[in-house]
């Protein structure tokens, strides 16, 4: 799951660096992902993500805390 964040959300200098790394095997890496209402239950998110097309910028919503 690492590798595919990379990709979407690494700039072109750090994919380069890491992706290089991972296809030869030197480096173990790990994942995680939590949200204040749910911890790790991933399936448990609802944490949600508005776009504000007027200013360019994400609204974050988490509903349960």
């Amino acid at each position: 799951m690492m590798l595919s964040y990379i990709k979407s959300q690494g700039t072109s200098e750090q994919q380069s660096y890491w992706l290089g790394k991972a296809a030869e095997g030197n480096f173990i890496a790990a994942y995680a992902q939590t949200e204040l209402g749910h911890g790790s239950n991933v399936r448990g998110l609802e944490t949600t993500a508005t776009l504000d097309v007027k200013t360019q910028e994400w609204e974050i919503h988490s509903p349960t805390l």
